[in-house]
């Protein structure tokens, strides 16, 4: 729900002896609307814009579900680019508008590389030189062996709608660069059902002519820079009778709603605002429009209406209560041009009846931020955790924690000490990788390590974290990062109901970044930011902040820290410490689901050992970290990333002359069972999303939280009342 409302000065009607009539009037900007919303996709609002508007960027390509290092030491990833061969790539753009455009692609360089690319884009040559000359500053590309992206311009005019063909090859036949390959072997871990194999690359051994399929697709993808087609916007559910953030509501009755939108919508493109009310705090389609997402609850609540497409100028032609929710269809034929949303103001003619309310003595109420994109979340209870749990005896390992962090640091420190033998990048089956021996007293081996960094490529021991964790019902998922100039990093993120946030985990050396005045765990976004507030510019491939700042001086007097527990060798010791870590805080990117466990794909061919190129991730950009081009889905909103978890949200309102409230509750809780209060510090007791609450003379109080299925509880709301 929104909390950056406007309205006018009013006297407080409660108290008056008859019912009054009140204009109420709530205004958005473009900031509210966006940072709250419910749902924002295929939209973008920079910090430094006053407006929402169609994301810009558009991926075309049919690489992304094989690309990677395949676990198949005979599938190699790569192939040379030389002599008299040529490769070819086809890919459909269905409309050719004449927007910027540049060629993507993965490839390696050998050291000292003098050979130009030659590139031929519907006959039409690009010539891209070895990147000591053509990149000079973009060092990362001469100094590290990693696979890396490269992006080359191309004429506008080169393009056509329909089939493009783009040809690679080596100038004078030279030696030194190697193109991906995305393997059709492999194709099928990186999507869904059905399977879907293009067959739009091909090779030339004798400069082009003759051809032959190749046995996948080049990792070499348009990167148009023009606006997606089509957006929505969604807002949460709130108060139009102008009691949004009164802890107990009044006796209130939207009569008429009006609204206002500041909005531009160029021609070739439309922004449809739509509207619906109800007289709940709740939809009658929670599970299916996501505002209350994994929320089963009880029943609907009934009294919402349809949608209604607003029409300027006229008021709200059917309104069913005072809670109203809004929703906006961005769209555009014209793909240079964007419709926008500035602001909405809601116009509220409001019937306000006179009635006693009990006085609010204290109010702890969560604020819901829910992600845009649907993540299926995990069961705990899938057949590899619940093995994980037992065969590993997970229960011994957090015996005796006093507190829920405490039982995440005793599965963290698990993780970094368990021992892994034969990993893989595909499927994330965490049982084959644990080398579970047993000493002569019958217990679990674990490791130790003459360094703080244990053995196994970072992405294993953090996956295997995440599958502890949600093998106790805990929600946590992998996540990994990078900046330019430094290969990257493969960590664990975690749920904490203690701090009520995400926390950013890493088993490769059991440790967590903290805020230093409040001491609070942080998550990968708040390292990130610590990072950018550092940077003297914005951060291109081109030219990467570590090759111009001074990177000492980047670490000095940081307002976070680390965790660095008893061991003997301190995290920031060795070459790849936690501070040389915090440079790679630049990109971060999530797969967008939760089962990883229980559904084996999609899943990207691999992860850490080449550049990340799978398209299926969720990225986070911002201003100063803008998004990459060759990923499609980017979102600089907290929420997407980091939505609230396990908290419970109560509208009250007061009833019998306050001597009742009625409550209503929402939550996103993964893996739902039930909402549960507790009376006047009494047992904590099940109960239905709505319910009602008698008051006793003098003060009262209820607490409210959920509980998962696995028995973890939630965040508690409460509210003190003296009736």
């Amino acid at each position: 729900m929104t909390t950056d409302t406007t309205r006018p000065s009013l006297d407080d009607p409660i108290a008056a002896s008859e019912t009054d009539s009140q204009a109420v009037t709530t205004t958005f900007d473009a900031a509210a609307l966006y940072e709250d919303a419910d749902r924002a996709l295929g939209l973008w609002k920079g910090d430094a814009e006053d407006q929402i508007h169609l994301f810009r960027g558009e991926v075309v390509e049919s690489d992304s579900p094989g690309s990677g290092r395949s676990d198949d030491h005979g599938i190699q990833p790569f192939m040379r680019l030389d002599g008299t061969t040529q490769i070819s790539k086809t890919l459909d753009l269905p409309i050719a508008d004449g927007t910027p455009v540049q060629i993507g692609f993965v490839g390696i360089e050998d050291e000292a590389n003098q050979t130009t690319l030659q590139l031929s884009i519907n006959g039409v040559t690009v010539l891209r030189p070895p990147s000591s000359q053509a990149t000079p500053d973009a060092r990362q590309y001469q100094e590290l062996s990693w696979s890396r992206w490269y992006y080359v311009d191309i004429p506008a005019d080169a393009l056509r709608p329909g089939d493009n063909e783009i040809l690679f090859s080596a100038v004078d036949g030279g030696v030194g660069w190697q193109i991906m390959i995305a393997d059709d072997r492999e194709a099928t871990k990186g999507q869904p059902d059905p399977v879907e194999l293009p067959h739009a690359s091909r090779i030339s051994h004798d400069d082009g002519v003759t051809w032959t399929q190749e046995r996948g697709e080049y990792v070499i993808r348009l990167l148009l820079d023009r606006y997606v087609s089509v957006g929505e916007w969604v807002s949460p559910v709130f108060d139009a009778a102008g009691e949004q953030d009164k802890a107990i509501k009044g006796d209130r009755t939207v009569e008429q709603l009006q609204l206002h939108c500041a909005m531009d919508a160029p021609e070739s493109t439309t922004l449809d605002l739509c509207v619906r009310s109800g007289p709940h705090p709740t939809t009658d389609d929670a599970s299916s429009d996501g505002t209350l997402r994994d929320d089963p609850g009880d029943a609907p609540e009934s009294g919402w209406t349809e949608w209604s497409t607003w029409k300027p100028g006229t008021p709200v032609a059917e309104v069913s209560g005072r809670y109203v929710q809004l929703r906006a269809d961005f769209s555009t034929t014209d793909r240079r041009l964007s419709p926008s949303l500035e602001s909405v103001t809601i116009e509220a003619q409001v019937a306000i009846r006179p009635q006693n309310k009990p006085r609010v003595a204290a109010a702890e109420n969560a604020q819901i931020q829910r992600s845009s994109y649907d993540m299926p979340h995990e069961d705990p209870r899938c057949r590899q955790l619940r093995q994980l749990r037992v065969e590993c005896e997970l229960d011994a390992v957090v015996a005796g924690a006093q507190t829920e962090f405490e039982t995440i640091q005793r599965l963290h420190r698990w993780a970094y000490h368990i021992p892994l033998d034969n990993c893989s990048h595909f499927p994330w089956n965490v049982l084959d990788w644990i080398d579970l021996r047993r000493g002569e007293d019958c217990s679990i081996e674990l490791n130790e390590y003459s360094q703080r960094r244990r053995d196994k490529m970072c992405l294993y021991p953090n996956v295997v974290l995440v599958a502890a964790l949600q093998s106790f019902g805990l929600v946590a998922r992998h996540l990994n990062f990078h900046s330019e100039g430094m290969t990257g990093h493969e960590i664990c993120e975690v749920w904490s109901n203690d701090h009520a946030k995400w926390i950013h985990l890493d088993a490769t050396r059991d440790y967590y970044f903290f805020d230093r005045r409040t001491l609070t765990p942080l998550d990968t976004e708040e390292i990130h930011q610590a990072l950018v507030e550092r940077l003297d510019k914005v951060e291109t491939w081109e030219r990467p902040f570590l090759y111009r700042q001074d990177l000492d001086a980047l670490v000095e007097d940081l307002p976070i820290s680390y965790w660095d527990g008893d061991y003997e060798h301190a995290v920031n010791s060795g070459e790849h410490g936690a501070m040389f870590l915090f440079r790679s805080f630049c990109h971060f990117r999530v797969i967008p689901r939760f089962d990883v466990f229980s559904r084996s794909r999609p899943l990207p061919v691999s992860q850490g050992t080449e550049v990340w190129s799978w398209n299926g991730y969720l990225n986070w950009a911002d201003d100063q970290v803008p998004p990459l081009r060759h990923f499609s889905t980017h979102s600089n909103r907290r929420a997407d990333l980091y939505p609230t978890l396990n908290q419970t949200r109560f509208t009250a309102q007061s009833q019998q002359d306050g001597r009742q409230l009625a409550l209503w509750m929402e939550t996103t809780t993964p893996d739902f069972e039930t909402y549960e209060v507790r009376i006047d510090g009494g047992p904590w007791q099940p109960t239905d999303r709505q319910w009602n609450w008698s008051l006793r003379d003098g003060m009262n109080r209820a607490e409210m939280r959920t509980r998962n299925r696995s028995g973890i509880t939630g965040v508690i709301s409460a509210l003190s009342v003296v009736a």
